[in-house]
C-alpha cells in the first residue's frame, strides 16, 4: 500500500493506519492480530465520556473495516455489540446526513436482524420516514431494504403507502423496493399496494417500473383475481414494447420477461418472443444487452407449452435455434455459452428431430461441435452441454463415462479435471434420485480404486459429491443421498474405500439425529470401521463420532473398546482425537453444547465449535463458561506449536515508579489481562510522531535500568487470542520511551497514567501558556526537537487520554541539566488538521525555555 494519507480516502489517521498495517501484513494470521488488536483499541475509545458524533463515526467506520476484513469465524457473534448503541446514537443524534448514514449502515451490516437493540431504531425510522428532508427519508428506506424486521412494519407501513406517490423519483423506487422487503414478515402488505404498484408502470420514470415489476414479480398474489389482472397488465405492456418500431429499452425488456417467467406469458405473447429473438439475434455481437435479452426470451419459453412453442415457430416458419446456430461456431466463449444456454432452455423435441414431426434443425457438423463441448475446459460450458446431451439421450453420457474410466486404466495417475468432469456426468445423469445417485458414487469410487494398487482418498470427489448434492431442484434429493450412505457405513458387511467413508462420516455428522437410522447404530457402524481404515480417514471419524455421541443416551462398551484399542497403534494427531473422544464419551451435555454453538451442522462447523470451546483441555469446565466466555475466539490448544511460557510476575510498584504515562497504561492493562481473561491489553498505535521517533532513535539519549530492563524482557503476556506470548512492548516496539522524573516526583506511583500528563499540564498553568500553528507536519516537528541538546522527548499516543486526538510530548532534560527539573521541562501538544501542518500549545514553567522551543517551532 504505497497510497499516502492525503490521497487514500481514509476517514482520519488512525483509520489510514489499520488499513495499512492489514496490507502490508506478512500473513493472514498477522492481518487479524492487527483488525483485533485494533477492534480492543475501539473499544476502550468509544466508553470515552465526552465521545464526539464526529469522533464515534470514525470509530464505527474503522469497525467495519475490521469487520468486512478479518477472517470468517474468527469473531464470535457478539464480538461488536459494544459498539450497537453507538450505532443507534449516531443514526439517531446525527445532524449530518453522512453521520446518519453510518449509524444506519453499521447497524444494517453488523447488528444481527434479531437482535433486541433493533427495537430501539424504530422510532428512529419512523421519523426519518416522516420528516420533509429526502437525504434522511432514504437513508431510512435503505435501512429498511437492507435489513427489514418483522417488529418495524406496524410502524412504517401507513407511511410507505403515502411514499408510493412521492414528488422524488428516488424515494418512489425505494418505497416499493422496502415494501418487497418487508412482505416477507408480512404478505398482506405487497396485496394492499397492489393496485398503487400497476399505477407505477405507467410512471415516467424506468427505475420506478422497473421496480415495480420486481414487486410484482416476486410476489404471486393469493388473490386469483389480483392475480389475472397484473398477469394482463404485464402482458399488455410486451404486446407494446415487442411491437415499438422506435428503439426499446433493453433493460426494460429483461425486467418484464424476468416478472412474466414467474406470474407466465399469455399464449397469444409466444408470437411476441419469437419476434423479441428474431430481432435480437440480428445485432452486432458486441451488443451485450441484446445477448442478455435473446437469453432472457429462452428462458421465458420455459413458461410456455412446448406444443403451442412448435406450434408458434411452424407458423412463422423459423426456429428459434435457427435465430441463435452463427453463436455456436464462434471461438468467443461467451457466444458459445450463450448458445448452450439458449439449447438448454428449449424443449429438445423442437430442434434435435426425435420426432418425426420436427426434424432436426442442426446439422451433423453443429452436433459435433456441441460433442466437444462435453470436454470443454470452462466447466461452466461443460455441464450445460452434458445436460444437452442427456435430455437427447441419457445413454450417451453412459458411454462417455465407460471411455473415460478406460483411458483411466492405462494410467498411473487420475487427473482432477477428469475426476470432476466424471462427477458431473453422475450427477446430471441421476440428478432427479438421491439414493441412485449415492449408490453410483460408491461404485464409481470403487473402480477408481480397483484401478490403483490400494484404496485412495479422492478429496475432489469428496467435494462434489458434498457441494453438488446442495444444488439439486429436488428438496430430498440431500436426504435421500444421506440416508444411502449412512446405511452402508452401518452395515459391516458392506465394503466402503477411503472416499466412501469420509463422504459418509461427512454426512453422519449433518443429519445425526435426522434419519430413520438411529444415532446409536450410526456410532457402532463408525467405531466398527475405524480400526481398518487409513489414518486420514481416522480423524473425520473420530470427529463425525463425537457428533453423533451427542445424540445417543448410552454408549456401547465395543465403542470405547474399539477406540482405546485404536488408540495404542494411531498417530499422534489420531491419538488426539481419540483422548478427546474418551474423555467427554460419558459427558453429553458438553457435546451438546458445542453442537449448539456451530454456525451449522456441518463436519467443518462443528470441527470449529469443538476447537473453539477446548474439549480436550476444558472437559472439566462447565459448559456455560466453555460456550458464553468472551466475544472472541480462541484458539485450541492443540494449535500451539511450542509449549506455553510460564505466567509473569506482576510488579506494578516497581514498573510504576519507571515508566511514562503510555507505559503505565499498556502495563495496567496487561495486568487486568491476566486478572480478567476477557479483557486484551493493547500497545498504543503507531502514530506519525512514534514513526519520526523509530527512525531518529540514534538520537535520542536514553538511559535504561539494566536490571529493569532484563525483567521486563523476562515478562510475558497473553496475546489477541489466549495464547501467551512475548511482552509485545519491549520486543515489538521499534523504540523504548523513557520516563520523566518529574512525574515520579509528584504524582503517586499509583496514580493512572492518563493523569501523569494531565498533571503536568496543570501545573504549568499560570506560569507560560503559549499557542501558535506550524507550516511543517509532526514529524519535523519532532525531528527538530530531537535535536535539543541535553534533553530526552517522551511521546504519548494521540489516542491515549487525556486530550485523545493529540499528540502529547514531555521535554525532559537529562541528568547533566544543573536546573531544577520542574522548572526546564516542557508539556507541548499536537494535533495535525491538514497534511504538512500541525497546531500546537505548549506549557512550561520557565518562560526563557518556552521561549526557545516557540522559537523552533515557528522556524
Amino acid at each position: 500500500m504505497d497510497v499516502p494519507f492525503h490521497s487514500s480516502g481514509a476517514i482520519s489517521r488512525a483509520h489510514y493506519a489499520i488499513v495499512r498495517k492489514v496490507e502490508t501484513a506478512p500473513s493472514t494470521q498477522s492481518a487479524d492480530q492487527h483488525l483485533f488488536l485494533e477492534i480492543k483499541s475501539v473499544q476502550e475509545q468509544l466508553v470515552y465520556s465526552k465521545l464526539t458524533l464526529g469522533k464515534c463515526k470514525e470509530l464505527l467506520l474503522i469497525l467495519l473495516y475490521c469487520a468486512t476484513t478479518v477472517s470468517p469465524g474468527l469473531l464470535g457473534k457478539d464480538a461488536f455489540e459494544f459498539a450497537f448503541l453507538h450505532a443507534i446514537n449516531l443514526a439517531e443524534a446525527g445532524q449530518k446526513t453522512e453521520d446518519k448514514r453510518i449509524g444506519y449502515l453499521f447497524c444494517s451490516e453488523i447488528m444481527p436482524l434479531d437482535h433486541e437493540l433493533r427495537l430501539m431504531l424504530v422510532n428512529t425510522l419512523r421519523k426519518d420516514l416522516e420528516s420533509n428532508d429526502v437525504p434522511r427519508i432514504c437513508l431510512a428506506l435503505d435501512n429498511l431494504i437492507g435489513s427489514p424486521t418483522e417488529d418495524v412494519v406496524p410502524a412504517v407501513q401507513s407511511r410507505l403507502h403515502d411514499l408510493l406517490s412521492h414528488d422524488y423519483l428516488h424515494v418512489k423506487r425505494r418505497a416499493i423496493l422496502a415494501c418487497r422487503a418487508l412482505s416477507t414478515h408480512n404478505a398482506a402488505l405487497v396485496h394492499r399496494i397492489h393496485t398503487v404498484l400497476l399505477r407505477r408502470l405507467k410512471d415516467p420514470d424506468e427505475s420506478v417500473v422497473k421496480a415495480a415489476m420486481a414487486v410484482l414479480g416476486s410476489n404471486t398474489p393469493t388473490d386469483e383475481a389480483i392475480s389475472v389482472k397484473t398477469r394482463n397488465k404485464l402482458n399488455e405492456i410486451l404486446v407494446i414494447e415487442a411491437s415499438s418500431l422506435n428503439e426499446v429499452d433493453p433493460g426494460m425488456i429483461i425486467h418484464l420477461l424476468t416478472c412474466l417467467r414467474s406470474i407466465g406469458v399469455a399464449d397469444s405473447n409466444a408470437s411476441r418472443l419469437l419476434e423479441l429473438i428474431q430481432r435480437h439475434s440480428h445485432t452486432t455481437t458486441s451488443n451485450l444487452l441484446s445477448r442478455a435479452v435473446l437469453l432472457e426470451c429462452f428462458r421465458t419459453l420455459t413458461s410456455l407449452k412446448s406444443d403451442l412453442w412448435m406450434s408458434t415457430e411452424d407458423s412463422y416458419k423459423i426456429s428459434a435455434i435457427q435465430c441463435v446456430r452463427d453463436f455456436l461456431m464462434s471461438q468467443d466463449p461467451n457466444d458459445t455459452y450463450l448458445f448452450i444456454s439458449c439449447l438448454e432452455c428449449t424443449d429438445v423435441a423442437s430442434w434435435a428431430g426425435t420426432t418425426p414431426k420436427c426434424p432436426a434443425v442442426l446439422e451433423a457438423q453443429e452436433f459435433g461441435r456441441i460433442m466437444d463441448l462435453l470436454t470443454s475446459p470452462d466447466q461452466l460450458i461443460s455441464k450445460k452441454a452434458l445436460r444437452v446431451v442427456n435430455n437427447v439421450d441419457p445413454g450417451i453420457l453412459d458411454v462417455q463415462m465407460d471411455l473415460i474410466l478406460q483411458s483411466l486404466s492405462t494410467s498411473n495417475t487420475v487427473n482432477p479435471v477428469i475426476l470432476r468432469r466424471l462427477m458431473d456426468i453422475v450427477f446430471i445423469r441421476h440428478g432427479d434420485d438421491g439414493e441412485r445417485y449415492a449408490a453410483r458414487v460408491i461404485e464409481l469410487v470403487g473402480e477408481l480404486d480397483r484401478l490403483r494398487t490400494q484404496p485412495h482418498l479422492f478429496k475432489d470427489v469428496v467435494e462434489a459429491v458434498l457441494l453438488d448434492t446442495r444444488i439439486s431442484s429436488i428438496p430430498t434429493f440431500l436426504v435421500d443421498c444421506s440416508a444411502h450412505f449412512v446405511n452402508m457405513l452401518v452395515d459391516s458387511d458392506q465394503l466402503l474405500g477411503p472416499t466412501s467413508l469420509v463422504i459418509a462420516t461427512a454426512l453422519s455428522t449433518e443429519f445425526s439425529g435426522k434419519l430413520s437410522t438411529p444415532p446409536g447404530q450410526m456410532l457402532l457402524g463408525l467405531a466398527s470401521r475405524l480400526r481398518a481404515s487409513p489414518a486420514i480417514v481416522q480423524e473425520p471419524c473420530l470427529i463425525a463420532m463425537l457428533r453423533v455421541r451427542a445424540d445417543c443416551d448410552d454408549v456401547s462398551s465395543e465403542v470405547v473398546e474399539t477406540v482405546t484399542a485404536t488408540r495404542h497403534s494411531a498417530r499422534k494427531s489420531v491419538q488426539t482425537r481419540c483422548d478427546q473422544f474418551l474423555e467427554v464419551v460419558d459427558k453429553k451435555q458438553i457435546l451438546q453444547e458445542i453442537v449448539n454453538q456451530a454456525i451449522s451442522s456441518s463436519l467443518p462447523d462443528f470441527l470449529t465449535a469443538l476447537q473453539n470451546c477446548c474439549a480436550l483441555g476444558g472437559a472439566s469446565r462447565s459448559s456455560t463458561s466453555t460456550s458464553r466466555a468472551s466475544p472472541r475466539v480462541s484458539r485450541p490448544s492443540s494449535a500451539l506449536k511450542y509449549a506455553a511460557y510460564e505466567a509473569p510476575v506482576v510488579t506494578p510498584r516497581l514498573r510504576a515508579r519507571r515508566m511514562s504515562g503510555s507505559q503505565r497504561s499498556v502495563s495496567s492493562s496487561r495486568s487486568d489481562t491476566l486478572s480478567d481473561p476477557h479483557h486484551l491489553s493493547t500497545s498504543p498505535p503507531m502514530t506519525p510522531g512514534r514513526l519520526a521517533l523509530a527512525v531518529g532513535l540514534q538520537d535520542l539519549h536514553i538511559q535504561e535500568d539494566p536490571d529493569l530492563l532484563s525483567s521486563s524482557r523476562r515478562e510475558h503476556r497473553k496475546d489477541a487470542f489466549g495464547e501467551t506470548r512475548a511482552d509485545l512492548i519491549n520486543f515489538e516496539s521499534p523504540f523504548q520511551t523513557e520516563p520523566f522524573p518529574a512525574l515520579a516526583n509528584q504524582v503517586p506511583p499509583e496514580e493512572e497514567d492518563a493523569g501523569s500528563f494531565e498533571d503536568l499540564w496543570n501545573a504549568f498553568n499560570t506560569l507560560c501558556d503559549l499557542r501558535g500553528w506550524c507550516k511543517v507536519s509532526m514529524d519535523t516537528v519532532i525531528r527538530r526537537l530531537q535535536r535539543l541538546d541535553r534533553h530526552r522527548l517522551q511521546v504519548i499516543s494521540a489516542d491515549v487520554p487525556p486530550f485523545v486526538g493529540e499528540l502529547k510530548i514531555v521535554i525532559i532534560p537529562d541528568e547533566r541539566t544543573t536546573q531544577p527539573l520542574q522548572s526546564s521541562a516542557v508539556a507541548l501538544r499536537l494535533r495535525e488538521p491538514e497534511e504538512d501542518s500541525c497546531l500546537w500549545r505548549l506549557r512550561c514553567a520557565d518562560p526563557e525555555v518556552g521561549a526557545r522551543i516557540h522559537g523552533i517551532l515557528d522556524t
